[in-house]
């Protein structure tokens, strides 16, 4: 059944990808975080070449430009001009060219030597710079349209990783496509006859924006705006900025938590942003670290002076809080087999809404509890110290 499903939006698909995209064709990108604006992009295509005009908010305000050259319909030459609108002089420089199954990269950073790397680059790979340009997603889907498959994939090269990911495109019904990364991303995306990307909706992963396609965009006077804005004190700054909770435990030893601190934007946090029942990294990016010199007992479990991560299995009416032994990962990258144990935690309601996911330690006669506030909901865990 699911199958006959999917080849029924994939002829609807190639039916509606009857006006074949111009060879020199132009577009506009809005990307959101919750009620923010992330960036805006600015595309031509033509038939062996993309080039792209960014302005990105985030955690400064800079202008990008990235020009895509192609042969054989695999990526032959890349570079991004980076600069800070109304300077003229670039802050990085980066030249990429493939030569056989390698692209080879140039740096330049400010007055800085160049930097020359190398990677794995098979032809057809995509590459990516940061989480955009969107039109370079746009490319893949209208190639996908025009293919007739049922699914089309291939390898993209994020910019500055060490390693290729998988990408994959398939029909969700008449008009839309889902695209996925081995990254964990998944994204809903609403395309017209020709292809071009109208709208998007994140499902999953960790890069939560959406796309919408605007009639026009004016680069420059954005631009100006967004560095009038920043100049005042309104910038749009570090998206899930890290923080570092200390705190004294009775007895004289010490907590130290690390952790990242997304923020609300409009959005409907749990149940929404952060989905009931499954494990979340309490917090943005890498994972929630613990660090304690002094053995605790967290509900009824033992826990020994160590390194250690923090997980939770948010709930509507209740929610678990999971000591893992592993360190070091990213927050999406949690392994179950290196639990040490789950125990229920304790909830309440907020008298105020807060913005930004916050951890705070309440000190205790014995110990101390952790409180984590966001939007209106607390969740909160009570430890003991125990005596070496």
């Amino acid at each position: 059944m699911r199958r006959t499903l999917r080849l029924l939006a994939v002829a609807a698909l190639s039916l509606m990808f009857t006006r074949t995209a111009s060879a020199d064709e132009r577009g506009d990108f809005v990307l959101t975080l919750g009620s923010d604006t992330t960036s805006v992009e600015h595309y031509v295509r033509g038939k062996d070449r993309l080039d792209v005009d960014q302005v990105g908010r985030s955690p400064r305000v800079l202008r990008r430009k990235f020009t895509y050259q192609y042969k054989d319909g695999s990526l032959a030459k890349f570079s991004m001009v980076v600069t800070p609108p109304g300077a003229d002089t670039p802050t990085q420089m980066i030249d990429a060219t493939r030569d056989g199954d390698s692209l080879r990269i140039k740096t330049q950073t400010g007055t800085a030597a160049p930097v020359n790397s190398a990677i794995a680059f098979p032809a057809g790979t995509l590459l990516v710079p940061l989480s955009s340009p969107w039109a370079v997603y746009e490319g893949e889907v209208q190639r996908f349209g025009r293919s007739k498959a049922d699914s089309l994939g291939g390898r993209v090269l994020y910019l500055g990783a060490s390693n290729l990911e998988r990408y994959l495109i398939r029909p969700i019904g008449p008009d839309s496509v889902s695209f996925w990364s081995s990254r964990g991303d998944l994204f809903h995306i609403r395309v017209d006859k020709a292809g071009h990307l109208i709208g998007s909706r994140p499902i999953t992963g960790t890069f939560q924006v959406a796309l919408s396609r605007p009639n026009t965009l004016d680069m420059d006077d954005l631009a100006s705006g967004y560095r009038a804005r920043e100049q005042a004190g309104a910038s749009l700054g570090i998206l899930s900025p890290r923080d570092t909770v200390r705190a004294m435990l009775a007895g004289g030893g010490s907590l130290v938590l690390d952790y990242g601190r997304p923020a609300k934007r409009g959005r409907v946090v749990f149940g929404g942003l952060v989905p009931y029942g499954e494990v979340w990294r309490t917090g943005a990016n890498a994972a929630t670290q613990l660090r304690v010199d002094r053995p605790l007992e967290i509900g009824g479990t033992a826990v020994p002076a160590g390194f250690y991560t923090i997980w939770t299995i948010p709930g509507a009416s209740g929610w678990k809080f999971v000591l893992n032994s592993e360190t070091g990962q990213w927050g999406t990258a949690h392994k179950a087999d290196r639990d040490l144990f789950s125990t229920d935690m304790k909830l309440s309601t907020l008298p105020q809404a807060v913005e930004r996911f916050t951890i705070t330690v309440e000190d205790l006669s014995t110990g101390g509890t952790l409180h984590m506030d966001w939007d209106t909901t607390r969740a909160s865990i009570e430890f003991i110290v125990k005596q070496p």
